[in-house]
């Protein structure tokens, strides 16, 4: 994004406006007297520039990036709150906790194929506070990755109830809290608190509560156009997802088979919606993977995306998805 800003951008510096088009600068001198048809065609070219860095900014989603930006596991399925509408379709999936080995086998994949290289791992679920091994995951994860940013991704219902050693962990590993602050009664000041006093770094997604929600309808069918989906989504090539072996370009992707199996439906996931970390011969193969779209994407109805709906919990209604 810094580099398009730099070949298209309309800035004002000093009274004069600064108009940037591919590498060429030109600036204009604010005048008393406004001539209003020199303003009109300045109007329309910074309309145009805009519409130029929206393009590209979508295009550059099918150039593989240098390396990964952000890693997901998730090590929970199943969740103690229950979001409606919720992408990860955890409030439909049964109890499954994902084994430590299988863990510690794909993560040290990921940091061979990486050399390290990650931005960020998420630690996902459901809700991975459920996971009686949890502090091993922490310790796991910073063992293969010794300078990423590693994320405990939460709802923080059971965090007040974590004993030193969980806190102890977060603090030694250098694991981040990452949390929403959903309208439940939970107490964020007290949960920020004692993340203080273990020295632990604690984000929360938004200063006040998250009362609301988005919406993001399937298309049972799979008659979207996948190139458009993959141009319009927000989370195109910025988002990863590792279970099991497998690694997926979106959460929809990786935990479809919880609402297939919930709601007898299915939509397939085949082959080409993931590939194999362990068949792959460097991370490139799976940067490129990354970059352009999946068969999943075709049941992704996109443009009837919504958001700032009212916060719920998941009534596990099939119209939640639809």
């Amino acid at each position: 994004m810094k580099f398009i800003e730099k070949v298209f951008s309309v800035k004002n510096e000093n009274n004069r406006k600064v108009i940037r088009l591919a590498g060429i600068k030109v600036k204009i001198k604010k005048q008393k007297t406004t001539n209003l048809a020199l303003e009109k065609r300045i109007s329309c070219l910074e309309s145009q520039i805009q519409k130029l860095q929206t393009n590209c900014s979508r295009l550059l989603k099918f150039v593989p990036k240098t390396h990964l930006k952000l890693l997901e596991f998730h090590i929970v399925e199943h969740c103690n709150l229950n979001c409606k509408s919720c992408v990860h379709f955890s409030p439909l999936a049964d109890e499954e906790f994902l084994d430590i080995d299988t863990f510690t086998k794909d993560i040290q994949r990921m940091a061979e194929l990486s050399g390290g290289d990650v931005d960020t791992i998420n630690i996902f679920g459901g809700e991975p506070l459920l996971h009686p091994q949890l502090i091993d995951f922490l310790k796991i994860s910073r063992e293969y990755f010794k300078s990423t940013k590693i994320q405990l991704v939460t709802n923080g219902i059971l965090l007040l109830s974590q004993n030193n050693e969980f806190w102890q962990a977060c603090n030694q590993n250098s694991i981040v809290i990452s949390m929403t602050k959903y309208p439940i009664n939970l107490d964020y000041d007290l949960i920020n608190k004692k993340a203080k006093d273990f020295n632990v770094e604690i984000k929360f997604f938004s200063a006040d509560k998250k009362d609301s929600q988005w919406h993001f309808p399937l298309d049972f069918e799979g008659k979207q156009d996948s190139v458009t989906n993959f141009l319009n989504c927000q989370e195109a090539n910025n988002c990863s997802n590792v279970y099991k072996g497998k690694f997926y370009i979106c959460p929809i992707a990786s935990n479809m088979r919880h609402f297939n199996q919930y709601f007898n439906t299915n939509i397939p996931i085949t082959e080409d919606d993931y590939i194999d970390i362990y068949k792959v011969n460097d991370i490139k193969e799976i940067l490129n993977f990354c970059s352009k779209p999946t068969p999943i994407c075709e049941y992704c109805n996109i443009n009837d995306r919504t958001f700032n709906h009212k916060w719920e919990v998941s009534k596990k209604d099939i119209k939640e998805w639809t």
